[in-house]
């Protein structure tokens, strides 16, 4: 795997950007805790000293009240006595006269970078004034101390030895980098191998892809059973639209060999009677009667070619079909008048029970036609002496349109096949019809966001159509 190509991932760069956003909150955390543990050090090792130096001036019971303390000598005595403490934490103690020579501790000299102001001082533990035998190492670090100004014009120095805090201050610096360190190594890796894995996905998304645009609609997109991240949840979204256009090129297909079938026969009669009419051009009534009879089959041909744009159109959608407010009870009674004359010369009642309006926003064409197929359907289906009857009904926001039989009817597990291009049952082979009436009523159904259902009559067939009706207020 390319690294570049790892680097130009959506995951990879989140990845780096969170690690990056950890690594500088972690810095700012790790930075406060360092800060304020040198602080804390601090102000201890200063109460300490505060202590120490209250100690040296503490006077004694005996001691002068007019002089407010210990005198020279008395403080020299008290240095003397706890100079005990040096041995244990590495202390410094210093006495000096105005001038700045020393009168007592453990300094040679007042150091050269200690200022005689009252206050907090530091200074490096290889200054001259420390002897090489006080330091508690040879490395470098500081001393912090404290200095005092005494009535008499002296100055008294305290300080320790901040050895063993300079090195517990490097160790949690030393883990301050080092937690930068891994925090950023594992955000690269965490990067590198998510990365890694959305581009093993990706990858078999884009074989399969592959595969599908040379011709085979039967890949699909690789789904992990328990995982289901995003990826899987669009695969399984393009998995559905595969499914649905495998679908749509097989029944082309199948669309395309009934076609083939359908109009082969036809049209090898009108070839056959033209022929004959060639022949017989000089008897003019055996030609009047080829030339009708190749007329009813082109407009068969015409009939089948007009009922697929028919099924294309209202399967286009509404967006490319004018639809208006349409009364769909009037339009069944008007269907019902014009039917009945059919359905008595074939020996059938037909009975239409349509009295409420019921309005839905359709074509009116587009349902007439529909409407028209279910009742040729009845009326060439239902035997002599049957009966068919049309009916409307409004149901909560839907109008109900049901259209009833008592013919050969559907088995119920041919429900669903029956509404597929120029599918015709055995029972329906030796009747005429291109198998394309239920196509088109449920494509025009299906264009007007409706619902048609398939049920038992006993004996017969119920249709049962429901559309959405238009609310009141519009």
């Amino acid at each position: 795997m390319r690294l570049p190509r790892l680097f130009r991932t959506t995951v990879f760069r989140l990845s780096l950007m969170y690690a990056l956003a950890f690594s500088i909150l972690t810095a700012v955390v790790l930075g406060f805790v360092f800060v304020s543990t040198q602080n804390y050090l601090t102000d201890r090792i200063t109460e300490t000293l505060q202590t120490d130096l209250a100690t040296l001036l503490e006077p004694d019971a005996d001691a002068a009240e007019s002089k407010g303390g210990r005198d020279t000598h008395d403080l020299i005595d008290r240095i003397k006595e706890i100079q005990h403490f040096d041995r244990t934490r590495g202390g410094i103690v210093a006495l000096s006269d105005p001038a700045g020579k020393i009168l007592a501790g453990n300094l040679l000299h007042w150091p050269q970078t200690v200022a005689r102001t009252d206050g907090t001082a530091r200074f490096d533990i290889n200054d001259s004034a420390i002897p090489p035998a006080l330091r508690q190492r040879s490395d470098d670090f500081d001393v912090l101390a404290l200095v005092h100004a005494l009535p008499n014009g002296n100055w008294l120095l305290v300080g320790q030895q901040l050895a063993d805090e300079e090195d517990l201050s490097e160790y949690i610096g030393s883990l301050f980098i080092l937690a930068l360190f891994l925090i950023t190594l594992i955000g690269l890796l965490g990067g590198v191998v998510m990365g890694r894995a959305a581009l093993k996905q990706i990858d078999q998304i884009r074989n399969a892809a592959q595969k599908i645009a040379r011709g085979d609609l039967t890949e699909r997109l690789p789904v992990h059973p328990k995982r289901r991240n995003e990826f899987d949840e669009i695969a399984i979204e393009l998995n559905l639209t595969l499914d649905r256009i495998n679908a749509l090129m097989k029944g082309m297909r199948e669309v395309t060999d009934n076609v083939a079938h359908d109009l082969r026969s036809p049209l090898n009669r009108l070839r056959t009677r033209l022929e004959v009419a060639l022949l017989d051009h000089r008897q003019l009534l055996p030609c009047q009667n080829i030339l009708n009879e190749s007329v009813e089959d082109l407009q068969g041909i015409l009939s089948t070619f007009n009922t697929l744009l028919s099924i294309s159109q209202a399967e286009a959608g509404i967006q490319r079909i004018p639809f208006s407010p349409q009364d769909l009870s009037a339009l069944c009674r008007d269907m019902g008048e014009l039917y009945e004359a059919s359905a008595e010369e074939e020996g059938l009642g037909l009975l239409t029970d349509c009295p409420t309006p019921l309005r839905v926003l359709g074509n009116r064409d587009l349902l007439a036609q529909a409407l028209s197929n279910l009742l040729d359907n009845a009326i060439k289906y239902t035997p002599r002496g049957g009966r068919i009857t049309l009916s409307t009904v409004k149901l909560d926001a839907w109008a109900e349109l049901r259209l009833c039989d008592t013919g050969i009817g559907i088995p119920q597990d041919q429900y669903t096949h029956v509404f597929q291009r120029f599918v015709r049952l055995d029972t329906a082979r030796n009747l005429p019809g291109n198998g394309l009436g239920l196509a088109q009523v449920l494509a025009t159904i299906t264009a007007h966001r409706g619902e048609i259902h398939l049920s038992d009559h006993h004996p017969g067939l119920c249709v049962q159509i429901l559309l959405p009706l238009i609310p009141t207020e519009q």
